[in-house]
């Protein structure tokens, strides 16, 4: 057997025992699991960062969280929201089963509720969706695969500069075209959800065009591919597509029509 059929080999190999992995971390984990892998997290942040627990900001974040929650369609979750005192940082996340954090820096782009409101959906939908418990599995994938890829040739008596150079090029390949593509999917996803919640708690999904436009001036921009985001164009695209949904769900809003 010639030595670049051992490798190709080898390979594949490592392909197909990687699907032993498919049960791990993601597909598997109930939303009592995931509740309690958020609440471990929460913790965990909630000893390294300071919180505003009173002013308006605060009252923003609360007030907007608690809209959203109702419509969220899970009333299981056991949401909270935090406001982090870092006005440095324009940053939002969420922790499984529905733990939110905002940076107050945020505020420098959301100009109101219904701006926060873009964002705070966002964050929901990918709590909704689970997408961070089915990265981090989908990762966990992608490093064993390598793993495996790793041992496999040195069974197969490959050269460790030859398996150096393979590694680089799978580690790479792995990230630009499976870990960061899904990435960039999830975000869009949160992007379509998030705008029907905000709707549906009756902020004017428009915000979220203003605020998305504002946010994706900051900063340097790398090419999509290499990126873990859809470039701002794409991101506002995606919105402006399904502008006309999120519209007739705000009419329909019970908090709308209060106005």
């Amino acid at each position: 057997m010639s030595y670049f059929i051992k490798l190709g080999l080898t390979i594949t190999t490592a392909i197909v025992l990687s699907g032993c992995a498919s049960g791990l971390g993601g597909g598997n984990v109930s939303p009592q699991q995931e509740s309690a892998l958020g609440a471990q997290q929460e913790r965990q942040v909630l000893s390294k960062v300071r919180l505003i627990r009173s002013g308006r900001l605060y009252n923003a974040v609360r007030n907007v969280g608690s809209r959203i929650a109702r419509v969220s369609g899970r009333p299981d979750f056991r949401w909270r929201y935090h406001l982090v005192n870092n006005p440095r940082q324009a940053n939002a996340f969420v922790l499984p089963g529905g733990k939110v954090f905002v940076y107050s820096g945020l505020f420098k782009y959301a100009s109101n509720e219904a701006e926060l409101a873009a964002v705070v959906g966002h964050e929901v939908a990918h709590a909704l969706r689970s997408h961070g418990v089915k990265g981090a599995a989908r990762k966990q994938k992608a490093g064993l695969i390598g793993a495996l890829l790793q041992v496999g040739m040195g069974v197969a008596g490959v050269n460790p500069q030859t398996a150096q150079q393979v590694n680089q090029v799978y580690g790479q390949g792995a990230t630009l075209g499976y870990i960061r593509p899904y990435s960039r999917q999830n975000e869009t996803e949160a992007d379509s959800i998030g705008l029907m919640l905000m709707a549906k708690a009756g902020y004017d999904p428009r915000a979220a065009l203003r605020f998305w436009a504002k946010f994706g001036r900051q900063g340097q921009r790398v090419p999509e591919y290499l990126s873990t985001h859809p470039a701002p164009a794409s991101r506002i695209a995606n919105i402006r597509r399904l502008m006309p949904q999120a519209l007739a769900l705000y009419k329909k809003s019970r908090y709308a029509r209060r106005r």
